[in-house]
């Protein structure tokens, strides 16, 4: 996935996630023993006091931190207390998704899903996002093939009304008319949205394909023809068959009490009748010994290969077998298929491999991205051959052990965020029924595991049951077919859609007039030791005791506004070398000597992140030490980088949305630095030397002005004497402080770039202020109630829009979008159909027009809550806390700074802040960008030079 600008490609680990959780309210990125992942730190002891039986079911001597009950009604309630931070997660899982849908049901779990935010006989279509906001959390909503979710994250002090309106949800759901025509309209959008994410549909596609005779079969979001029928009627029949306590599970965990949520649990739940004939239908699938393939042509310019394997799903309880085989097969710079298609025979751009956990059978993935689509045969038979060998158990006790490493770090960070804590509890047990699977699934001696390795390799992943898929760029003469096909699309979705119309308004709050959050709880903000090196390295430490882990997060002083003119994405380029080899490693033990550790290594433009075992800190610095100091820039290696360069860029300009913001900023910014494109162009990286790298190195890669910050389970003293350690000898240069330009003055434009795709990318763009601007709090506080701000919320400016038109899927909105040192902007974006684009451009125009002067005292109340409340999460584990200190130290604020900041904001009035909003965002003077089926000139590959 992208993280930051290092435009980190894992597109499989994405895709994962993407067709596993459809959002369907996206709201406005081990040594040879048994292997026991201690769960001491998190583990807590309760007493058990009230008529609420917790469940001890688990085997002898494992302890975890999961409390169960089962209510007389069916309903499972899950807990963990995690007493971290005054937060709570609250999901409630239903064991239906679209594969318990039957034929003509196609699509019904998911718009469902939609419809529960919709209202109910005791709350109005507007009640729960605003509930939601005044109580200052977020909720949202998932749909797999296997289950359906529905999560609130609120403040210790308000977390229980998220009960109320769950069990509410669960039996009183009016799935009005009237509202299922405007969101009928924004699924329509979303499944749109879905066709233009090619590698989803892909992998979408080869699902389909694969399991011709299983639920699997379709897709998740439906067939639009089946939901063009639906009616209130359709959806109550669906909704009462599945939606029962006793194929639910309620999971909390955060800052609770366990028994509290037992009684409450039952105080909200526990009279809702349950249907004890339910029973879900088992699915079958005829298997054979076959290989299907399936090609998509796209306006893409950047091919991509997949490769699909049946393995068991996650009831079969095999997941640590096959998150380890991947981790050796294809996952990681130092697997098989890293080092033996990227590195060693220079066939691909990148290679990954993943375990895609659907419940009745699992995926086995492996994505591609081929130099030379002529290479896919060679391709392949690399694959086949690596997979034969690990079934034949020729892999080494060194590469399980790594596979081992990575998968405790990874259940690590989970342990670091409670909302990932309850959707892995969640899930496991709705697929398991073991609440403790969450936390046991790495219970296995290495030994069984080695041999599980083998067995489901040489089981599952034969060449004779390999599927394939690619997608592939367009032919020439395919290009007026392809966009004819979408054009029928698109005027068959108007004439459906426009017979039914909304031609109500949203309903107003009712409900949550009645709701009031309660006083926030106090939290002691972290504070860090600091020190200065004596070569000028600044050093930030806090010791965070949550888990066994510590984060190293470097920044450099350099950014992409370090580029030279005729060199751009120098920086960008540069960075990526910093993994590529030093002095005491190649690029390849480099890799070895992290991975086998289980070292994570991120590397942005000037920006370097380490996560590892408290145990490894000293050989993280080493490592740190070795990429500023001691890096090699060799001549394979610089070619093997320019070519994921010019990947990353080729994918940059098939992105709608990310080709509609560069535009945008090229807009605004003009001839200022902000308005380049940190990947550089095609010219601009194939002219880059051996020799311009290294000079930019030892000039740029510099202690001074650099900024370290080390978080973790260790000693603040601990971590001073290795950092000065091993970091002290690091030398260099003072650097420059770059003088940008002065902005100019921007009049109202508009700029139209074909992109041949289902939608089109829609922008608004004009000016904004400095982050230390006075008006940046204002417009800060503004952004809340526009566009849901930092929590996201739903009651807002432009989701109001969406609600009552279902004009899009999404759309988000900032007026201080990259607002740093030098003036921001203000950009709306969202995505839209060819049809509807016009109504949205004014709908949009219309509410910016009026957002401003619309604002309630009460709203601005609310934003300043939801502010608070977001503070507490910039220190929710060792990354966020460590770029926490970095961020106050870059803008010289104070250590107190989170301590005041709600003071601060509370100061601000509603005339204060309409005030600082009509300086800056006037509709008249925007620049309109739209990026798509729009433009009069096709979008050539030519543009990847600007």
């Amino acid at each position: 996935m992208l993280t930051g600008s290092s435009m980190k490609r894992e597109m499989l680990v994405l895709i994962c996630f993407l067709l596993s959780t459809m959002n369907g309210q996206l709201k406005a990125e081990n040594i040879q023993q048994t292997i026991i992942i201690n769960p001491i730190y998190i583990t807590m002891t309760t007493t058990n006091t009230s008529a609420h039986p917790v469940e001890q079911t688990h085997e002898a001597g494992i302890s975890t931190p999961v409390k169960k009950t089962v209510l007389p009604n069916g309903l499972t309630v899950l807990v963990v207390e995690d007493h971290t931070l005054p937060k709570v997660a609250i999901q409630l899982w239903y064991g239906v998704g679209s594969r318990d849908e039957e034929d003509k049901e196609r699509g019904l779990a998911h718009l469902i899903e939609h419809m529960i935010f919709k209202g109910t006989k005791k709350l109005s279509e507007s009640d729960i996002n605003v509930i939601t906001h005044q109580l200052s959390g977020n909720c949202n909503a998932f749909t797999s093939y296997d289950y359906t979710g529905y999560l609130f994250n609120f403040p210790t002090q308000n977390w229980q009304e998220a009960l109320s309106i769950m069990a509410d949800c669960m039996v009183n759901c009016t799935f009005d008319p009237q509202m299922l025509n405007s969101e009928m309209k924004a699924v329509i959008q979303e499944l749109k949205l879905y066709r233009d994410r090619y590698m989803s549909s892909l992998c979408e596609g080869m699902i389909s394909m694969i399991f011709s005779d299983h639920p699997y079969h379709h897709p998740v979001i439906g067939y639009k023809q089946d939901l063009w029928s639906v009616t209130s009627q359709t959806l109550h029949e669906f909704y009462r068959k599945h939606y029962l306590p006793n194929n639910a599970t309620l999971v909390v965990v955060g800052d609770v009490k366990t028994e509290e949520v037992f009684g409450l649990a039952q105080q909200h739940f526990g009279l809702i009748p349950a249907d004890h004939t339910y029973k879900r239908s088992r699915a079958y699938l005829n298997k054979s010994l076959a290989s299907k393939s399936i090609t998509l042509y796209r306006d893409v310019k950047q091919p991509i290969l997949a490769y699909a394997f049946v393995v068991p799903g996650t009831k079969d309880k095999k997941d640590y077998a096959l998150e380890s085989l991947a981790w050796i097969v294809g996952k990681g710079k130092s697997s098989r298929l890293h080092t033996t298609l990227v590195e060693q025979e220079q066939l691909a751009v990148s290679v990954h491999a993943c375990y895609y956990d659907l419940f009745d059978y699992g995926l086995f993935l492996i994505d591609c991205e081929p130099k030379r689509i002529e290479d896919a045969a060679l391709i392949e038979h690399h694959i086949t051959q690596i997979i034969r060998d690990i079934a034949s158990g020729e892999f080494t006790d060194q590469e399980l052990s790594k596979a081992i490493k990575l998968t405790q770090m990874t259940f690590y960070e989970t342990l670091e965020d409670i909302q990932e804590q309850a959707t892995q509890i969640g899930k496991y047990f709705v697929a398991t029924g073991d609440e403790h699977y969450a936390f046991t699934f790495t219970h296995q001696s290495k030994e069984s595991l080695r041999n599980d390795i083998i067995t489901l390799s040489a089981q599952y992943l034969r060449s004779s049951l390999m599927h394939k898929g690619s997608i592939l760029p367009l032919a020439k003469e395919d290009i007026a077919l392809w966009q004819s096909l979408q054009e029928e699309s698109d005027q068959e979705d108007t004439n459906i859609l426009q017979a039914r119309p909304r031609t109500l308004p949203v309903e107003p709050a009712r409900y949550a007039l009645t709701v009031h959050p309660q006083p926030s709880r106090p939290f002691n903000f972290p504070k860090a030791a600091v020190q200065t090196l004596s070569n000028g390295l600044k050093t930030f430490s806090y010791r965070h005791a949550t888990t066994p882990t510590v984060e190293i997060v470097l920044d450099l002083k350099i950014d992409e506004t370090y580029d030279p003119e005729t060199k751009l994405g120098l920086v960008f380029f540069m960075s990526k070398m910093l993994a590529e080899g030093t002095k005491e490693y190649n690029a390849a033990e480099f890799a070895k000597a992290l991975e086998s550790r289980g070292i994570s290594l991120n590397i942005g433009v000037g920006s370097i992140s380490m996560n590892m075992l408290v145990d490894d800190l000293e050989f993280g610095l080493d490592m740190l030490n070795q990429m500023v100091t001691a890096a090699v820039f060799d001549a394979k290696q610089i070619e093997k980088v320019r070519e994921l360069c010019l990947s990353n860029l080729k994918h940059f300009w098939d992105d709608a949305s990310s080709v509609g913001v560069h535009l945008a900023k090229k807009e605004i910014y003009k001839k200022h630095p902000y308005a380049r494109n940190v990947l550089g162009t095609s010219e601009s990286i194939a002219s880059i030397t051996k020799n311009d790298l290294e000079l930019f190195y030892k000039k740029y890669v510099s202690p001074r002005g650099s900024r370290l910050a080390v978080v973790g389970d260790v000693d603040q003293a601990k971590i001073a004497r290795l950092i000065e350690n091993k970091l002290s000898s690091w030398k260099g240069q003072a650097i420059e402080e770059i003088t940008f330009p002065p902005m100019e003055t921007i009049k109202a434009s508009c700029v139209d770039s074909y992109l041949n795709r289902d939608q089109v990318a829609l922008i608004f763009a004009q000016p904004s202020v400095k982050f230390l601007d006075a008006d940046y709090d204002k417009l800060l506080l503004f952004d809340q109630i526009l566009s849901g701000g930092a929590l996201g919320s739903m009651s807002s400016r432009l989701f109001d829009l969406r609600e009552q038109s279902g004009l899009f899927y999404t759309i988000k909105g900032s007026t201080i979008f990259c607002s740093h040192e030098q003036p921001g902007i203000v950009m709306v974006k969202t995505i839209v159909s060819l049809d509807r684009l016009a109504e949205a451009e004014k709908a949009i125009l219309d509410t910016l027009a009026t957002a401003a002067d619309s604002v309630t005292p009460e709203e601005l109340d609310e934003a300043k809550r939801a502010l608070e409340s977001a503070l507490i999460a910039n220190f929710s584990n060792n990354n966020s806390i460590a770029n926490a200190f970095l961020f106050l130290d870059r803008y010289a604020l104070p250590s107190d700074y989170f301590d005041n900041r709600a003071a601060q904001l509370e100061k601000i009035t509603v005339d204060q802040m309409r005030a600082s909003v009509h300086k800056i965002l006037k509709p008249n003077d925007l620049v309109i960008v739209r990026v798509g089926r729009t433009g009069l000139v096709p979008h050539e590959a030519s543009n990847i030079k600007n």
